[in-house]
């Protein structure tokens, strides 16, 4: 079969691999009709994660069952859609509700640190614990609307929700990428009155716009005097940061009031960074970041997908066939496209 294969820092290829086999009983082989290149992607791209000469990239995926382990519920022909990091439903952490700190997790095509486990842009891709790691897709859903579910759509939508977004509140987003877009989107489902989006490039702000949020440009204007000006000189209720690395993280601490809350979601290669401790201290800030749990929140958002409330696809820029994914990672990188689908 053909897939998206890692070849060295920079350098992805589409090759001739082994088709996936089911190799537990939990297991299911899933054919794919939709995949994506995600930003999360380009870390493994840049060399910034480790991925070994061969191994198959992507984790963001729809498909159709084609074989199952014995003892899977799920059925040959059911459309699913899969969750990006896998949990097995039955450890300490999984039966705390807390499916991303499973401790046999693992992430699709994230290389030896994160699981070994083969990547999903590909035309066939072997899910274990499928009956824990996919869903249905609701029958009046497209692939496409379907496939942001298993994790940006939700990544944001857990963040909004880890943030404790309220009714009438007014919430910032830092970066208006696919991510700080569904987070725009998942705001204001759960009710926020006003929203922020601050971020470098015209065409992303735009985008922000025309979903109902105050645009702030940060490169023509200075991000934390306009967010003061329009909260009167008190600063946001939640803060969504959707960009990775110290320096959105310190705007985050600059943005939020005393007593706000932050939730840190963009995905950086950075290992410290120099936290705000005394101002922390002062304002009162809660502080969280970590990896989405799509498990707990998955549902919740294919339901706002089916409800209209929600519109994911909004983000997409290309469709291409997984043959031209060369093509795509190099828009991609390069900033030309906002998000590709590959299409095996």
């Amino acid at each position: 079969m053909k897939a998206v294969t890692f070849q060295d820092v920079g350098v992805i290829a589409v090759s001739d691999v082994a088709e996936p086999e089911l190799l537990e009983d939990s297991d299911v082989i899933v054919r794919v009709t939709r995949c994506a290149i995600c930003g999360s992607d380009l870390h493994l791209y840049h060399g910034d994660i480790p991925m070994m000469p061969g191994d198959t990239c992507g984790h963001e995926f729809t498909g159709v069952i084609e074989d199952t382990g014995s003892s899977v519920k799920l059925k040959r022909g059911d459309r699913v859609v899969g969750t990006f990091h896998t949990a097995c439903g039955g450890c300490n952490a999984c039966l705390r509700g807390e499916f991303h700190l499973c401790s046999s997790g693992a992430v699709f095509g994230y290389g030896p640190i994160y699981g070994s486990l083969n990547g999903t842009q590909a035309e066939y891709a072997r899910v274990p614990k499928a009956d824990v790691n996919l869903r249905l897709i609701p029958a009046q859903l497209e692939d496409e609307q379907a496939l942001f579910a298993g994790d940006i759509l939700t990544t944001a939508y857990g963040a909004v929700k880890n943030a404790g977004v309220m009714i009438g509140e007014t919430v910032a987003v830092i970066g208006c990428g696919p991510v700080g877009i569904m987070a725009i989107q998942s705001a204001f489902a759960r009710g926020a009155a006003r929203v922020l989006a601050i971020d470098l490039l015209e065409e992303r702000l735009n985008l922000a716009a025309s979903l109902g949020a105050i645009a702030v440009n940060g490169s023509t204007s200075d991000p934390v005097g306009r967010v003061m000006q329009l909260t009167d000189g008190e600063g946001v209720d939640a803060v969504i940061e959707a960009v990775g690395g110290p320096r959105t993280i310190i705007l985050a601490f600059e943005l939020v009031r005393p007593g706000g809350r932050i939730a840190a979601v963009g995905v950086s290669s950075e290992t410290t960074f120099e936290y705000p401790l005394m101002q922390s201290l002062t304002k009162d800030v809660t502080f969280r970041i970590g990896l989405a749990n799509i498990h707990r929140d998955i549902d919740e958002t294919l339901a706002l997908i089916s409800s209209g409330k929600i519109d994911p696809t909004i983000v997409i820029s290309h469709r291409l066939s997984l043959s031209d994914a060369v093509e795509g990672y190099d828009l991609f990188d390069k900033r030309q496209a906002s998000k590709v689908i590959l299409i095996p």
